[in-house]
C-alpha cells in the first residue's frame, strides 16, 4: 500500500474533519481535536498533524501572530494557501488530493443543509380548481352566503320594508319569491329608530307566521358604526349573544341604514367609506353572516346610490329599489352580482295588514311584502306588453328616446357612455350588447351600422 492510501485510509473522521474545516477557514471543533489527538497517538505524522492543528488557534498560537503567519485576516485564496503549507507539512500533496476528493466522506461528515421554502399564507389554488365549488346562498339568487350586499332607493321606496321581508323570511326558514333561503337567526341594526321596524315585523308575522312571534330575529334599537373597533367588538358579541339564545347561527346582520350607521364620516370621502367597508368585512368574516345594508339613492337617482363609488366596488351584491308609480308595490332590479347571474327585474306587492287599535281606538296597521313576483308595469307605452324588460333594458330605451327627442346623435359608442354613468362600467361592457339585441327583437329599435333608431317613438 503506498503512503498516500495509507494516509487516505487511517485518517480518523475526527482528524479528518479537523483537516477540512483548518483549510476552508473554518473554527476546527474543539472535540473533533481531542478525538483526532486520542486516535492518533503515537508518533507518527497525523499524531504530529493533529497536535499541531490543535495548537493553532488565536487561543493558543495568539491572533496578531496568526494574521502574521496569513491564517487570518487575509483574503481567501492567500489564507486557504497558507493553511494548506501548514498540512503538507505532514502529509503529501497526492494524500491530501486524495482525502478532498472523499465526496461520500464529505457528504457524511457534513451533510448539505436542507433548503428550507418558506410558504405563503396567501390562499392559492391552481387553474380552474375549484370551478364546480357550491355557490352557497342565503336566499337563493338573491344574497350570496358570507357576502357584503346592499339595496339602495329613495325615501319611500320600501326599501326597508323589503329588508324586514328578507329578515323574517331567513328567521323562519321560508323560501322567499320561491326561492330557497339558509334558515338561521338574523340581527337587524334599526338605525333610524322608532317603532316601524317592530310594526313590520308583527305584520309579517300576522300574514305568514299565523300570527306567531319570530324567536330568531333580534333587533338592536341604535345605530352602530363600523368604522370604529369598538363598535365591531361589540356586534360581535351581540351575534355571540344571539347564536347562545337560540341556538342558531346567525346567518343575515342587517344595517338600516348606512347614513345612521356612518357616525360622524363622510359618505362621499373614499378613505371613510373604506373604513367602513373595512369594519363591515371584519363583521361578516368573523360572525360567518352576510352583511346587508340599506341604504339611500343620490340626489341623482339615475347615478344609484349615494356616496363614494368605493363602497358600490366593495359589493358582492347590490339591488336597487323603487315604488312602481303610486301603486303600494316595489321594483326589485339588481345592478350588481358579483358572481352570478343577476336575478330577473320583478315588481312586489305591499298589502296592509291591521295591528292594533291604540288608546283612541285608531287602526294601527303596517305593510307586509308579498313575495309573489310579477312583471313590472312600465309608464311608457311603448314598453307596454314587452315582458321581461329590466331596468336596464328600461335605461338603454329612456337614452335613446331622450337623444332622438332632442334631435342628438344616438349611436352604439354615445349610448355606451350615458349608461355607463347610470349603470357601471363594468355592467354595460357585460350586458350591452344583449340589451340592444332585446330592444331590436321586441322591435323597439332599428339599427344601422353604428346609429340606433327608436321605432316606436311618438
Amino acid at each position: 500500500m503506498t503512503a498516500q492510501a495509507q494516509t487516505e485510509s487511517v485518517m480518523s473522521d475526527a482528524l479528518f474533519s479537523c483537516v477540512y474545516r483548518w483549510i476552508n477557514g473554518h473554527t476546527i471543533n474543539e472535540i473533533d481535536t481531542i478525538a483526532a489527538m486520542q486516535r492518533h497517538k503515537h508518533e507518527d505524522p497525523l499524531s504530529l498533524l493533529a497536535t499541531r492543528l490543535k495548537s493553532v488557534s488565536p487561543g493558543n498560537t495568539g491572533y496578531d501572530r496568526m494574521c502574521d503567519q496569513g491564517y487570518i485576516q487575509t483574503d481567501n485564496d492567500k489564507q486557504r494557501e497558507k493553511r494548506t503549507e501548514l498540512v503538507l507539512e505532514y502529509i503529501t500533496p497526492e494524500s491530501l488530493n486524495g482525502l478532498l476528493a472523499d465526496t461520500d466522506r464529505l457528504n457524511r461528515l457534513f451533510p448539505p443543509e436542507p433548503t428550507i421554502t418558506r410558504r405563503t399564507k396567501l390562499p392559492m389554488s391552481v387553474g380552474s380548481v375549484g370551478y364546480d365549488a357550491r355557490q352557497d346562498y342565503v336566499i337563493k339568487g338573491y344574497l350570496p352566503a358570507l357576502s357584503l350586499c346592499s339595496i339602495y332607493g329613495p325615501s319611500g321606496s320600501y326599501k326597508s320594508f323589503l329588508a324586514v321581508s328578507w329578515a323574517c323570511h331567513i328567521a323562519s326558514g321560508k323560501t322567499w319569491s320561491g326561492k330557497r333561503v339558509s334558515s338561521g337567526a338574523v340581527l337587524y341594526v334599526v338605525g333610524e329608530g322608532g317603532i316601524g321596524v317592530p310594526r313590520r315585523i308583527k305584520a309579517w308575522e300576522k300574514v305568514y307566521n299565523g300570527d306567531k312571534p319570530l324567536t330568531s330575529l333580534y333587533l338592536v334599537n341604535r345605530p352602530v358604526f363600523p368604522v370604529r373597533h369598538q363598535e365591531v367588538d361589540e356586534v360581535l358579541l351581540a351575534v355571540q349573544n344571539v347564536q347562545e339564545a337560540t341556538g342558531l347561527k346567525v346567518e343575515l346582520i342587517v344595517l338600516d341604514t348606512l347614513a345612521r350607521c356612518f357616525g360622524g364620516s363622510d359618505e362621499n370621502d373614499a378613505r371613510d367609506m373604506g373604513a367602513f367597508i373595512e369594519g363591515c368585512d371584519t363583521i361578516k368574516r368573523k360572525a360567518g353572516a352576510t352583511v346587508l345594508v340599506v341604504h339611500h339613492s343620490g340626489k341623482d337617482e339615475a347615478k344609484g346610490a349615494r356616496g363614494s363609488s368605493a363602497f358600490r366596488a366593495a359589493l358582492d351584491a347590490e339591488f336597487n329599489i323603487k315604488r312602481e308609480d303610486e301603486n303600494k308595490a316595489l321594483v326589485l332590479t339588481c345592478t350588481k352580482m358579483k358572481d352570478a347571474e343577476e336575478p330577473q327585474r320583478c315588481a312586489y306587492d305591499l298589502r296592509t295588514t291591521e295591528l292594533f287599535h291604540d288608546e283612541d281606538d285608531e287602526l294601527i296597521s303596517s305593510l307586509v311584502v308579498m313575495d309573489a313576483p310579477r312583471e313590472v308595469k312600465e309608464n311608457d307605452p311603448a314598453l307596454a306588453g314587452v315582458t321581461r324588460l329590466s331596468d336596464n333594458h328600461v335605461a338603454l330605451w329612456q337614452s335613446i328616446r331622450s337623444r332622438t327627442a332632442k334631435g342628438e346623435a344616438c349611436t352604439r359608442a354615445l349610448l355606451r357612455d350615458d349608461l355607463k354613468v347610470v349603470l357601471g362600467e363594468e355592467n354595460v361592457r357585460k350586458g350591452f350588447g344583449r340589451w340592444l339585441d332585446k330592444l331590436k327583437s321586441e322591435g323597439l329599435i332599428g339599427i344601422d351600422g353604428e346609429n340606433i333608431t327608436p321605432l316606436n317613438s311618438d
